[in-house]
Parts: C-alpha cells; structure tokens; sequence
C-alpha cells in the first residue's frame, strides 16, 4: 500500500537571499551636493563616509563621493584666496622694517613703522581706518615712535588718555611744543580692552 509522503520544500537561505542595497549611497549623493555648492565642511565629511560604505556595501556612489571632496577642497582654496586678499597683507624685511608700499589697519602699526596716505573709515565719525606703510627712506606722511597701552579709566576718553601717552612717549630730542600725531581706538574697541594707540612723528 503505497503512502504519501511530503516532499520537503527546500528554501533559500537567509545568506543566499541578501543582496547588496540597490542604488547610489546617500552619503555619496549628499557629498556631491554639498561639494558643488561650496559647504566644504559638511561635504567634506559626508564624502568619507560614503566612501567607506561604498567599499563596505558595494552600492554604487564612489565617483560622486570623489567629485563633492574635490569640489570641496576647490571651493576651500577659493575662500583662503578670498580671506588673504582682503587681509592686511604687509610685507617686511628680516629685521621688521616695511619693505614694500602696503596698506595696513591702523591698530597693526609697529614701532619704527613709517606710513602715508591715511585711508578714512566709512563712518568719518570713525576717524582713520587704515594707512599705506611704506619702506621709510621713501616719502612719507609720519613715523611711528610709540604704540603705548591706554589705561582705561571712567574719567578717561581713549584721545584724551593716546595724547596724555604719546606726549609722555616723544622721542628725546624733539623740540619744545610740538605736538605728537597719534591714533586712537573707537570708544567701542577702547571699552573692551583693544586700547593700544599708535604715537607718530612728522616728518
């Protein structure tokens, strides 16, 4: 008498039925993006890990990853070019001397320093903003001689208290009544401790 038996049905294995996940990394295309529109950061860091689970999973996204880390990198020389062009960018010798005719903040003067052509801030109520330091056998407008640090006092205004300085500071030899030409910081700079002046001669 014969006798039904079952036929084992066989399955797929949990091994033999995992596949690798379809389509580009995430990481990758947000890396692209970022990289392209110039948030080097966030580009920067979403390229590296997409890379890395590119090589882990086998999905497809390597080539963008690549292009948003270079764009990244690009975009990061243009803003280093960008914020050094707008810098003060002085050029000295050895011994600290100017060496080439360059503009420079007014508050970056050092002693010895000689300079020309006064550049006014947009604000005239702002006083002068920058001058043009120049090697000082050339012509010039003033001389530093002293760049002394103000006190800051309730009773003091930073001019009254840069010409109480720069007037102690004159150079021995100066002639009897003649006034020092000196910058002074804004009240707003003065009243957060940026109180140094910058005391200077005439030629």
């Amino acid at each position: 008498m014969a006798t039904d038996q079952a036929t084992p049905v066989s399955r797929p294995s949990a091994a033999s039925s995992a596949y690798p996940p379809s389509g580009t990394n995430r990481f990758a295309r947000w890396a692209r993006w970022c990289g392209l529109l110039g948030v080097v950061p966030v580009a920067l860091v979403l390229g590296v890990v997409g890379l890395f689970q590119v090589r882990r999973t086998g999905q497809r996204g390597k080539g963008a990853a690549v292009l948003g880390i270079v764009a990244a990198l690009f975009w990061a020389g243009i803003w280093a070019n960008l914020a050094s062009s707008f810098g003060p960018d002085v050029r000295r010798s050895p011994n600290g001397s100017v060496a080439a005719a360059l503009v420079d903040s007014v508050i970056d003067l050092r002693v010895g320093d000689c300079f020309r052509n006064s550049t006014r801030a947009p604000d005239p109520n702002d006083g002068v903003d920058s001058v043009t330091l120049v090697p000082c056998d050339q012509a010039h407008d003033g001389k530093v001689y002293a760049t002394p640090v103000l006190p800051v006092r309730n009773d003091l205004t930073a001019e009254m208290a840069a010409r109480a300085a720069c007037q102690a500071a004159l150079p021995a030899g100066t002639p009897s009544g003649e006034e020092p030409g000196f910058f002074y910081p804004t009240p707003l700079l003065y009243a957060h401790g940026n109180s140094r002046a910058s005391c200077f001669t005439n030629p």
